[in-house]
């Protein structure tokens, strides 16, 4: 027999966690026009172009044009003969990524941050700071999910002796000291999660989450072939949850349905999916902060809760006020046990 998710009838909530990983296609997705200055997010599919790695390649005789950087850059790394032309690459990529600036008004990332809770997580492979700053920009509201950073993060620093993560451009809150930037994961082949403190202890908390989430959302992850460890760690931790066949897997992709399903049939238990094209018909858009509960209600309730979907918002203050009863409600929860009431935000009295 299957277990049960964390649900607590009485309150009218399930405590179990919603897991988003996150890839490329979603940071390219929260920022479509580009950053606040216009730049755009790359693809290993455009990312020498994006990035303006053309002219240092082509001084080094390597041939780039209609190549993906992913396996451009392993077969570099294999050959063991261009250390100093890979070093240099790694400070124009980290440089790169470095000057992005997440637009001012609301974006994708900004719905994404305050429409799950504190029991949830992301996991990010990006290395893109937008996921950060938007966070940034919306912690003063509380009650965010955690972020992992898998293939670390040009936002992210770290003070290795004391264990403590934050903003790069902050000290250790224990020790003083500045952070030291987190090391990036680059596209080869055989990526190691276990020598860097950071990304082990990243990974480790991933594989906790894995264990006990009912939904898991995939985002605009292709799962590379130079991932491919990465997914058989994530899928071997998955396959020992024990709600997991009645749990959810939700795709948010733009590529074919049969090749998604390809891709991540091996999480999938029965017809416990669905695939969607665009955020805004994901079910976290649909029910903000209530996901579990909600697909809870649904499925094992036979209750389904009303649809609570966003109304067009151009900025991150409006974007919070909206969201703001459903945090009141949390907060009563909390405090007195107060059930959630599974309504619309615009019908909540707290």
């Amino acid at each position: 027999m299957p277990k049960l998710p964390m649900i607590d009838l009485k309150q009218h909530a399930n405590h179990s966690p919603h897991l988003v990983i996150l890839g490329a296609g979603a940071s390219r997705a929260a920022t479509p026009g580009g950053d606040r200055n216009g730049a755009r997010l790359p693809l290993m599919s455009d990312f020498v172009e994006t990035v303006g790695l053309q002219d240092l390649l082509s001084e080094a005789g390597i041939s780039w044009r209609n190549r993906n950087f992913e396996d451009l850059y392993d077969e570099l790394s294999s050959t063991g003969e261009h250390t100093e032309l890979l070093q240099t690459l790694e400070v124009k990529v980290f440089d790169y990524f470095a000057s992005l600036d997440l637009p001012q008004e609301a974006t994708l990332y900004d719905y994404l941050l305050l429409c799950l809770r504190e029991k949830d997580v992301i996991a990010t492979f990006n290395w893109d700071p937008f996921l950060a700053q938007a966070y940034r920009r919306n912690v003063g509201v509380r009650r965010l999910p955690t972020i992992l950073f898998l293939h670390g993060n040009v936002a992210i620093g770290v003070c290795l002796s004391c264990r403590v993560k934050g903003y790069a451009d902050h000290r250790c809150g224990k020790c003083g000291r500045e952070l030291i930037p987190t090391k990036l994961l680059y596209p080869i082949g055989q990526k190691d999660y276990t020598s860097d403190p950071f990304i082990q202890a990243e990974w480790k908390e991933l594989q906790h989450y894995l264990e006990y989430a009912y939904f898991l959302t995939i985002f605009g992850y292709a799962a590379p072939r130079t991932d491919a460890a990465a997914v058989e760690l994530m899928r071997s931790i998955w396959d020992e949850n024990e709600t997991r066949s009645l749990a959810q897997v939700e795709i948010i992709d733009i590529r074919a349905k049969k090749q998604l399903y390809a891709t991540w049939e091996s999480f999938i238990t029965r017809d416990h999916y669905y695939i969607v094209d665009l955020f805004s018909r994901s079910y976290i858009w649909y029910h903000p902060r209530r996901t579990c509960d909600a697909f809870a209600w649904a499925t094992l309730q036979l209750d389904p809760w009303r649809e609570n979907t966003a109304p067009q918002i151009q900025t991150v203050s409006e974007l919070q006020g909206w969201i703001a009863p459903l945090i009141r409600e949390e907060a009563a929860l909390e405090e007195s046990g107060t059930p959630l009431s599974g309504l619309p935000c615009s019908e909540i009295y707290t």
